[in-house]
């Protein structure tokens, strides 16, 4: 009995000093070792989501997730937490994640930056940094460059610029089955069609019979969950006129730093954090000053040896949040206990979602579509 009084005495010190430190806060735990808290504080006026999850749980995986099933598709969290669970998985929580193409346009849900889903590379590495979850399970944030070349029998080659994104002036970039079912149209672009042979990885070396060539600039070529699609511009497009229907190509991406094996990545950018010291890395990363210090509805991931952090605060919204800059944002994450920290895509953006709903105010009124997500998964239905 004593030591049952001791234990409540403690919890009840613990939460009314986490009070004191953070505002008004609420609790709930939404699985083992995985807790929702929400906070308010008056000195912003703040209101901050977060999902806090023990780190090494074996029940449970954080993974990305696109929008619409395909790079160029867009879809609100909701939905895509809704979508996987038809197909079989199990979301309990969820926030947005990269920054994207918002315009209606051709490449719409193009992501800024490097994705990987369970294992497979879906968009190629920009300037800024990116959360990712090594095959282990361990997080890590880092930027990476990609260095990628096409080559045909005989022995020319290219350089491929990009994955799954809008081909720029003199450069060739691959289309996956994940960009969508045919390619975009691009003003003086030459496309071919090849069979995928396997599921695209770096470091890996993949082989491709071309089975379609397509000259036509103003045409479009379709292909399936078998093929992928080269397409060149400029002197991108001499290299594709040089190849012919049953040509084989040897296609080697690799990333740099290379000493790791990605099981799920997704960008975003600044870092915020680095070994528990606020390091707002924007210039390095080529993001403006003024997105630094401007207060925004904002969204991040931090961690540290033992948990993980899902984090959204609201913002735009007068008397009630008004969106944090991002040192404030650092400065919170710290204190919530992360090491390491990185803000991801923001302003309407930004949502959280958790066991079927979203749980903080978007400020756009609703939820905006994005073009992908990290989502926290059970390996088996969760019971209300």
């Amino acid at each position: 009995m004593k030591r049952a009084k001791f234990i409540a005495v403690f919890f009840y010190l613990i939460l009314c000093f986490t009070q004191s430190l953070f505002g008004q806060v609420a609790e709930e735990q939404i699985a083992p070792g995985i807790i929702y808290r929400e906070y308010r504080r008056a000195e912003g006026p703040w209101v901050i989501q977060t999902v806090i999850i023990k780190r090494g749980l074996s029940d449970f995986e954080l993974g990305a997730a696109l929008g619409g099933q395909y790079i160029i598709g867009i879809e609100p969290l909701d939905k895509i937490a809704e979508r996987y669970t038809r197909a079989g998985r199990f979301p309990l929580a969820g926030i947005n994640g990269d920054f994207f193409i918002l315009q209606r346009d051709p490449f719409q849900g193009d992501p800024v930056g490097l994705c990987y889903i369970d294992g497979e590379l879906v968009s190629s590495p920009g300037t800024r940094a990116v959360f990712v979850i090594l095959d282990d399970g361990t997080p890590d944030i880092e930027r990476f460059t990609m260095t990628a070349t096409v080559t045909r029998s005989g022995g020319a080659g290219s350089k491929v610029v990009g994955i799954n994104q809008r081909c720029p002036e003199n450069g060739i970039v691959l289309l996956t089955p994940t960009f969508f079912s045919e390619t975009r149209p691009q003003l003086g672009s030459m496309q071919i069609v090849m069979e995928l042979i396997d599921t695209l990885m770096v470091f890996k070396t993949h082989c491709r019979y071309i089975v379609q060539k397509l000259l036509n600039q103003d045409s479009l070529l379709t292909f399936h969950s078998r093929q992928c699609a080269l397409i060149g511009l400029g002197s991108g497009a001499g290299f594709i006129k040089n190849v012919t229907i049953g040509d084989t190509l040897w296609y080697s991406p690799t990333l740099e730093p290379n000493d790791r094996r990605i099981r799920q990545a997704i960008g975003g950018g600044p870092r915020l954090l680095r070994n528990r010291q606020i390091s707002i890395e924007a210039s390095a990363e080529g993001i403006a000053e003024s997105f630094v210090t401007t207060r925004h509805p904002r969204t991040a991931v931090g961690f540290n040896s033992e948990y993980i952090f899902l984090v959204t605060v609201d913002g735009r919204q007068p008397g009630y949040s008004v969106g944090m800059s991002l040192i404030e944002l650092a400065q919170f994450i710290k204190e919530l206990g992360a090491d390491e920290a990185i803000n991801l895509d923001g302003g309407g953006s930004t949502t959280m979602w958790v066991r079927g709903s979203i749980r903080n105010k978007p400020s756009d009124g609703s939820p905006r579509s994005i073009a992908n997500a990290l989502i926290l998964y059970s390996k088996s239905p969760i019971r209300e």
